[in-house]
């Protein structure tokens, strides 16, 4: 195997445990997925991956395939044990997210598809960071860390370095850990 099989088999390897221990968390220590957040995630990330198989990102593309998986299941975790009620805010980055979604299936364009799932991935991670803030202790931090550090071996595994394949890896993985900041950050403000 070649280094850049290796690097796209790290992140497969890391996701397992990851969604799992996030998944575990929901179930027995009161982890409130934002359901919302979780689907947009799981949509967009299909869409960056498609991006990257277009642009011939080879091995550093499967991190973001497994995220399509590992996001989905969260989503249908969250249906019963995550958070739905939706705030005002939630509905407008909710409506400006599904808006971009509609863009991202009339589009042609793989850059301006790539450049929309960006936006509303970042959405999504505005909903959790949001939720983190108020309820730090909803959430947990190594997963988010986990997936920041699976993107950031990701891009070591792209047979082609380019917008398309570069972009969205390496922004949901300073998404991710503005989360993790958040979360320990409050944590230390304000204990349980």
């Amino acid at each position: 195997m070649d280094t850049k099989t290796i690097l796209g088999f790290i992140p497969l390897l890391l996701a397992v445990p990851s969604y799992g221990y996030y998944i575990h968390r929901v179930y027995r220590h009161g982890v409130k997925p934002h359901m919302y957040s979780w689907l947009i995630w799981s949509i967009l990330a299909g869409v960056g991956f498609v991006g990257q198989l277009s642009d011939n990102a080879g091995p550093g593309a499967w991190n973001t395939g497994i995220t399509v998986v590992g996001c989905f299941s969260i989503f249908i975790v969250s249906i019963k044990h995550g958070q739905r009620k939706l705030t005002q805010l939630d509905k407008l980055l909710l409506t400006i997210a599904v808006f971009a979604v509609l863009v991202l299936l009339v589009s042609e364009n793989y850059v301006i598809s790539t450049l929309m799932a960006v936006v509303a991935a970042l959405i999504g991670f505005a909903l959790t960071f949001i939720k983190a803030f108020k309820k730090p202790n909803e959430e947990t931090p190594v997963t988010f860390f986990v997936n920041s550090l699976r993107n950031f071996i990701s891009l070591f595994a792209l047979n082609s370095i380019s917008f398309l394949t570069f972009f969205y890896p390496f922004v949901v993985m300073i998404a991710g850990l503005s989360i993790v900041l958040v979360v320990l950050i409050r944590r230390r403000i304000s204990p349980r």
